[in-house]
């Protein structure tokens, strides 16, 4: 029997649709569709027509998350590359995504408030049979598509789905909106699609060691030969010591909007998990091994990039029984998180609406409304999640914007004072085209589009959040400052920013009142009282 190891704690494992990070909007059909022809393919045409552009708005801080390329100029032949094997590869895509653009724009401009009727006939054929067209109740035309059809569809493709391994060089990577991710001589390249159980494999890999001969067998059924591979494996098993939870509610912070919650019975949440690596240096972090070995649910708040992370999504899979998340609307903008998760492996999803709850021994999870931070769009796949662990009610708001304040009062009526509040101060978020800008038939006003941000709440309206809520502790989370979430969230750091200026607003407003107050960084760990 040969020698037992296990994956190094710093090794990524990175998933990719085709070269691009992917997050949600590249697994769901028509967002997919969309992004590649113009949010991809923009990216890489410009950077191939002035690199040298790029290659310096990416060394300037002032244009920290903008639309440029982090790539070296010298790597234009390999974007060429890149280009010509994207319209190759996602040829069907690209057709779906301009048809898509192309019907709605036509239906804006002919619909006429009288029978929709007759645009079935002229929808382009790439689109028809996958689109309902519609009016509002306001008598504006709109479209929504069928997406359970469009995964049966060639507009959905797992086989564009693999992972680049690699070792982590601390916690620098480049920013994924803007930057594919090209092969690399210290990575190996996995190209499986994420419904595989080799992603189980390899995350169960970190914490349970397994003979190498056993491993490499296993790998070799997957597709990865490269020896590279050894690189990233130690026989060095450190003892990994999983404590049992008794007396109280105990909650950890593992840094931006990640935090776990557990019962004393051991029931646990998980809400919006993005974990850190273990690399050597930086700050003091919680990671992958610190979960417990089984978690009941996990909760997602709204359908970003920095809350729902696939790359942890797929290191945790193998260890989650239940994932809750909001119901989403069906608009264009507002793709169905069920069938994006259910499409790359979880078997076991579960949506509620508003005020809908679930139990499980001394857990009780509740989703509340979300209103604000998606730029006055209708997307319903956002709550914010009241969690009661035995006696405590803990409120993870994330990036609700409290836009009117009698909400908040009427749940406290409903739910009574929620004691522990976990919110954000993203309350200057980029304008709302930087995510949905693909999506959108024609491009929107700019002066419109600086008013329309991706905002959470300010330190005035968070006051008024935990007033009406009757809150007694208070966290200020989801701020994107951790070092390691800077290739996702691109967030300024430093302390003289407008949100970290409103974070210290409320922590000391909450203070003058008389309550505990906190801005969380990194990691914390806490047991509330039974």
């Amino acid at each position: 029997m040969s020698e037992l190891v296990i994956l190094k704690a710093d090794v990524v494992i990175e998933p990719l649709v085709e070269r691009w990070y992917a997050w949600s909007h590249l697994i769901s059909p028509a967002t997919a569709a969309l992004n590649v022809p113009y949010r991809h393919l923009t990216l890489l045409e410009s950077f191939v027509n002035a690199p040298d552009v790029h290659a310096a708005a990416c060394q300037n801080p002032n244009l920290r998350g903008g639309p440029f390329v982090d790539l070296p100029a010298s790597a234009v032949d390999e974007v060429r590359d890149l280009i010509a094997r994207t319209k190759e590869r996602q040829a069907q895509q690209i057709e779906f995504g301009e048809a898509l653009r192309t019907a709605y724009r036509n239906l804006l401009k002919q619909a006429d408030g009288f029978s929709i009727e007759k645009f079935y006939e002229t929808l382009p054929a790439p689109v028809r049979g996958y689109v309902e067209l519609y009016y509002t109740l306001g008598g504006h035309p709109d479209l929504r598509v069928i997406e359970p059809l469009l995964y049966k569809s060639p507009a959905y493709n797992p086989a564009s789905q693999s992972a680049l391994i690699y070792q982590a060089n601390g916690d620098n990577r480049a920013f994924v909106f803007s930057t594919p991710r090209l092969s690399r001589s210290d990575a190996v390249e996995l190209i499986q699609p994420f419904s595989d159980e080799i992603y189980d494999y390899l995350a169960a890999l970190r914490i349970t060691p397994q003979p190498l001969d056993s491993v490499m067998e296993r790998l070799a059924r997957a597709g990865v030969t490269d020896k590279k591979f050894l690189d990233f494996l130690t026989n060095q098993v450190p003892d990994v010591v999983e404590r049992k939870h008794e007396g109280g509610t105990r909650w950890r912070y593992f840094g931006h909007a990640c935090v776990l919650v557990e019962a004393d019975d051991g029931t646990n949440v998980l809400v919006d998990p993005i974990v850190a690596y273990d690399t050597n240096g930086g700050i003091e972090r919680l990671v992958l091994r610190d979960l417990p070995s089984r978690i009941d649910f996990v909760v997602l708040t709204h359908n970003h990039a920095d809350h729902v992370l696939l790359e942890t999504l797929l290191a945790l899979r193998y260890k989650i029984d239940t994932i809750i998340v909001p119901r989403a609307g069906g608009g264009l903008a507002d793709p169905s998180l069920k069938l994006m998760l259910e499409s790359i492996g979880f078997k076991k999803v579960i949506e509620l609406d508003s005020l809908d709850s679930v139990e499980s021994g001394k857990m009780q999870i509740t989703a509340l409304p979300f209103l604000g931070e998606h730029g006055d769009l209708d997307i319903r796949s956002k709550a914010a999640w009241l969690v009661r662990a035995g006696t405590q009610n803990l409120l993870f708001a994330a990036d609700s914007n409290n836009l009117e304040p009698l909400m908040y009062e009427h749940l406290k009526q409903i739910f009574g004072p929620i004691e522990t509040l976990f919110i954000g101060q993203e309350c200057q978020g980029a304008p709302f085209s930087w995510i949905y800008g693909p999506l959108l038939p024609v491009a929107v006003d700019r002066k419109k589009d600086q008013t329309r941000r991706l905002n959470g709440s300010d330190a005035e309206r968070g006051v008024k959040v935990v007033k009406s809520l009757g809150s007694q502790r208070v966290y200020v989370y989801a701020m994107g400052a951790e070092p390691w979430l800077q290739y996702i969230t691109s967030i300024d750091p430093s302390e003289d920013t407008v949100p970290a200026v409103n974070a210290r607003m409320l922590v000391d407003a909450c203070r003058d009142l008389g309550l505990q107050a906190e801005r969380l960084f990194g990691s914390a760990d806490v047991t509330l009282p039974a």
